[in-house]
C-alpha cells in the first residue's frame, strides 16, 4: 500500500453550508457503535487500503475469529448475544440494580481497551480536554439510550424489544431529511412503511403488552435517534476513530451514571444501605448469574473487535446486512428461551417487520454503492 491514494470524500457535517444540501455521512449505528459515517470511509477505500487502517488489529484478530465466515459469525453471535444476557441477567435473574449493572459493564469495558491498547491490540487517542468536552453532549445521550434499553429489555420480550430498535431507523431517516435535507430513496421509504406497519400490528397482537415497558421502549427510540443524529458533529469535533468513541463513551458515562444514580435512580444507596435480600443471595449464589454478569462485561469490547474484523474480512455492505439480518435468529432464540407467549398473527407481524429491516439495509447498501 505504498503507491498513492485517492483523495477522500468529503464528508457532510452540522454547520453552516453554501449550495446544495450535502448528504450526512452516519445514517445509522449498530451495537458495536461503528457508525456508516466510517462504513463510507471504508467502502470508498481499495481493500488494500482498508486492510491497512485496520491492520492493526488483524492479526490478533485473524486468529480469534478466522476467515470471512467466521468473523461474521462472531460478530453475528457477539451481538445477538448482547441482548440476551442482558435480557436473562435482569429478567430471568431478576437483577434490579440497572444503574450497577451499567456502571459494571461500561467500567469493564473500559479496563478491556486499556489492556487492548497495552497490548496493541487496538489503538485509540489519549484523554484530552477539547475531546472531552466536544464528547460529553453526546455521551449523555448515550447513557440515556442504555438506561432506557435496559428499563425496556426488562419489561419486553425479545422480540417486541427488538422491533422497537429496528423502528429507530424511521426516525433517524426523518432526522436525516429535516436536518441534513438527505434524501430518501423510494426503497427506503417503502422499508420504513412496512417496518412501522409491521410493529403497530405487532405492537397490538402483542400477548405481554406492558404499558411501561412500550413507554420506555418509545423513549429508548427518540434518545437513539438523537444519539446517531448528534454523533456526526461529535465526531468532527473530537476526531476520534471508533475504538476511540466506545473508550470515551464507556469512560465517560462512569461519573455521570454515579451522579444519575444518586440524584433519581438510588440503586448504590439502595444497595449499599439495604445489603442484599435474601432473594438476592440466592441469585448471587448462582453460578449461572455470575457467569452471565462475567460475560456481559466482556460482551461490548470483544463485539467492538468482531465488528472490525468483519468489516475487514468482508466488506462494509456485509457488515450492515449481517446487522439487519441477526435480528431475525435473535427474535427466534429469544421467544425460545424466555418462553415469549406469541399467536401466529403477531409472529407474522413480527416477521413482516423484521423483513422490512433487511430490506432497508439493503437499500441503504445500493445507495452507498452508487
Amino acid at each position: 500500500a505504498g503507491g498513492a491514494r485517492a483523495p477522500a470524500r468529503p464528508r457532510a457535517m452540522m454547520g453552516a453550508q453554501t449550495g446544495p444540501p450535502r448528504e450526512r455521512s452516519t445514517s445509522n449505528m449498530t451495537d458495536a457503535g461503528f457508525g456508516e459515517a466510517e462504513l463510507d470511509e471504508l467502502e470508498s477505500v481499495p481493500l488494500a487500503g482498508r486492510r491497512e487502517k485496520i491492520s492493526d488489529h488483524r492479526g490478533f484478530l485473524a486468529r480469534a475469529c478466522g476467515p470471512a465466515i467466521w468473523s461474521s459469525i462472531c460478530y453475528s453471535s457477539f451481538s445477538i448475544a448482547m441482548t440476551l444476557v442482558n435480557k436473562l441477567i435482569l429478567t430471568t435473574f431478576g437483577f434490579d440494580y440497572h444503574m450497577l449493572l451499567l456502571l459494571y459493564q461500561n467500567g469493564t469495558c473500559v479496563l478491556l481497551l486499556l489492556a487492548a491498547q497495552r497490548f496493541g491490540i487496538a489503538k485509540f487517542e489519549p484523554l484530552e480536554s477539547s475531546r472531552l468536552i466536544a464528547w460529553i453532549p453526546l455521551n449523555i445521550l448515550f447513557v440515556l439510550m442504555l438506561l432506557t434499553g435496559f428499563y425496556s429489555l426488562n419489561l419486553l420480550s425479545v422480540p417486541m424489544a427488538t422491533i422497537f430498535k429496528n423502528s429507530t431507523n424511521v426516525l433517524v431517516t426523518a432526522g436525516d431529511f429535516f436536518f441534513y435535507g438527505q434524501t430518501v430513496s423510494r426503497g427506503i421509504l417503502f422499508s420504513l412503511a412496512l417496518m412501522l406497519l409491521g410493529a403497530v400490528l405487532a405492537g397490538q397482537s402483542d400477548l405481554e403488552f406492558n404499558p411501561a415497558g412500550y413507554t420506555w421502549a418509545t423513549l429508548n427510540c427518540v434518545i437513539t435517534a438523537a444519539y446517531v443524529l448528534y454523533m456526526p458533529r461529535a465526531i468532527k469535533d473530537s476526531n476520534l476513530n471508533a475504538f476511540g468513541r466506545v473508550y470515551y463513551n464507556n469512560l465517560l458515562s462512569l461519573p455521570l451514571v454515579i451522579l444519575l444514580d444518586l440524584a433519581v435512580v438510588g440503586d448504590i444507596p439502595r444497595a449499599l444501605s439495604a445489603g442484599m435480600k435474601p432473594d438476592d443471595d440466592e441469585i448471587a449464589d448462582d453460578i449461572g448469574f455470575v457467569i452471565a454478569v462475567i460475560f456481559s462485561g466482556c460482551i461490548g469490547f470483544f463485539l467492538s473487535l468482531s465488528s472490525f474484523q468483519c468489516v475487514q474480512s468482508t466488506s462494509p455492505t456485509t457488515y450492515s446486512m449481517i446487522g439487519s439480518v441477526n435480528k431475525v435468529p435473535l427474535a427466534i432464540v429469544g421467544v425460545i428461551i424466555f418462553n415469549t407467549r406469541i399467536n401466529s398473527q403477531g409472529g407474522i407481524f413480527i416477521a413482516l417487520s423484521l423483513a422490512s429491516g433487511i430490506m432497508y439495509a439493503y437499500a441503504k447498501s445500493q445507495e452507498r454503492s452508487k
